[in-house]
């Protein structure tokens, strides 16, 4: 069964609210909050989780 994890929430510069999400092949799309509904049934899930966004570690360069 498919699933959806709302990863963040943010806002652009006109006020619009748009949800990262990862699917679970762990693709991560932008979805405005207007089109929320229509890309969960498109998906198949009828509930969001709450997930976290990934941290990567930090890159160790070389002396200088």
């Amino acid at each position: 069964m498919p699933s959806l994890e709302l990863i963040s929430k943010e806002k652009n510069g006109f006020g619009d609210t748009y949800d990262y999400i990862r699917d679970s092949n762990g693709v991560t799309s932008q979805v405005h909050e207007g089109d929320l509904d229509a890309f969960m049934n498109k998906k198949g899930v009828t509930k969001l989780k709450e997930g976290r966004a990934y941290t990567y570690p930090k890159k160790r360069g070389k002396a200088r």
